[in-house]
C-alpha cells in the first residue's frame, strides 16, 4: 500500500513537472515572437571644424564734437542737418549778431556791415547727430548749435561674457557682422575697464573703418574663432542620448545586428545636426543607434531598418 501510494505521487510530481516546462517553453516562445524596436544605425565621421564664438555688439561713436555759437545774435541759416555728413571748412550755420540787426532796424546799416555776420565752419571730419536751432532763433556766445560723431571714432562696442574673457587676447583677429553688408575684418583693441554686472559681460573696443557710416546703436554681431578641431569624431544630435539633467551622456552601440549596448561618452562640441565625441567610446566604423534609442534599456534587442 505505501510503495503504491509512492508510486502515484511520483506520476503526480512528473505530470506537474511536464507541465510547467511546457508553459516555461510557450512562454520562451511568445518571448522571441514579441515585435522588436526598430532603429536605424550609422558610423561616427571624422571631420576638422573650426569653432567660432558669436558675441553681441553696439555701433558707438567714442568721440564727438559739439558745435556752439561765438556770438550773440540770430541764426540766419542752417547748412547741415542730422545724418549729414560734414567735413572740415564746411559752413554749418550763419548767425547775425545783435548789433547789426539793431543798425538793420535803425536803417543805418551800410552795405560793407553785412559780411559782419560770423559763419561757424566745421573743424572736424564729422556726421551730424543733432541741430539744436533753426532759421531765426536767438542764440547767446556759447549756445549749442549742432552736435556731431568724429567719423574716425566709430567702434563696435561688443560684450564678452566673463568666462570667455581669458581667451580674448589684444589685437586678437576677429570679424564684425553686420545686417544687409559683407563682414568687416577687424580686432580686439582693448576693454573697457567697466563690466556688467547684471549681464555679467566684459565691454571690449572692436574698431570699424571710418569711411563706413553706421547709425550709433545699431545691433551688430562680432565673430571669433575661438579654437579649430583637428580629425574630430562626430555622431548625429539623436544619437546621443542624455539625463534630465544633461549631466551624463550616452550612445546605443551595436555589439551586433540584433544587440545594441549603452555606451557611456563625453561630448564636446555641440551643434544643430552633429555632436562631438571627446572619449575613446566610439571610433570610425562602429555602428551606433542613430534613431530610435530613447527608452532603450542598457542592453537591447533591436530590429535594424533603412
Amino acid at each position: 500500500m505505501f510503495k503504491f501510494k509512492i508510486r502515484n505521487l511520483v506520476w503526480v510530481l512528473v505530470i506537474v513537472l511536464t507541465t510547467t516546462a511546457c508553459k516555461q517553453n510557450n512562454n520562451s516562445e511568445s518571448d522571441t515572437k514579441l515585435p522588436l524596436p526598430t532603429v536605424k544605425v550609422g558610423s561616427p565621421v571624422v571631420q576638422d571644424k573650426i569653432v567660432y564664438e558669436h558675441f553681441r555688439a553696439v555701433s558707438r561713436y567714442l568721440q564727438d564734437v559739439n558745435f556752439r555759437s561765438r556770438t550773440e545774435g540770430v541764426v540766419t541759416k542752417v547748412f547741415t542737418r542730422p545724418g549729414d555728413e560734414i567735413r572740415v571748412g564746411q559752413p554749418l550755420f550763419i548767425i547775425k549778431p545783435v548789433e547789426l540787426t539793431a543798425l538793420e532796424k535803425s536803417g543805418s546799416l551800410s552795405k560793407g556791415m553785412y559780411s559782419s555776420s560770423d559763419t561757424i565752419y566745421s573743424d572736424q571730419n564729422a556726421l551730424t547727430n543733432m541741430v539744436s536751432v533753426q532759421e531765426g532763433d536767438y542764440v547767446q556766445p556759447g549756445s549749442l548749435l549742432a552736435s556731431a560723431f568724429k567719423k574716425n571714432s566709430l567702434v563696435a562696442m561688443t560684450y564678452i561674457p566673463f568666462n570667455k574673457v581669458p581667451s580674448i587676447k589684444k589685437n586678437t583677429p576677429c570679424s564684425v557682422i553686420i545686417p544687409g553688408q559683407k563682414p568687416v575684418d577687424s580686432y580686439f583693441k582693448r576693454p573697457l575697464f567697466i563690466a556688467d554686472t547684471v549681464t555679467q559681460t566684459q565691454p571690449f573696443i572692436v574698431p570699424l573703418p571710418s569711411n563706413l557710416q553706421l547709425s550709433a546703436g545699431m545691433n551688430l554681431q562680432v565673430s571669433f574663432k575661438e579654437r579649430e578641431i583637428h580629425q574630430g569624431i562626430f555622431v548625429p544630435r539623436d544619437a546621443v542620448l542624455t539625463n534630465e539633467e544633461e549631466t551624463s551622456f550616452w550612445l546605443m552601440k551595436m555589439t551586433n545586428d540584433t544587440t545594441a549596448v549603452k555606451v557611456p561618452v563625453t561630448v564636446g562640441l555641440l551643434s544643430e545636426k552633429n555632436v562631438e565625441i571627446l572619449s575613446g567610446a566610439v571610433k570610425p566604423g562602429d555602428r551606433i543607434v542613430t534613431q530610435g534609442a530613447y527608452g532603450l534599456p542598457d542592453t537591447a534587442y533591436v530590429k535594424i531598418v533603412k
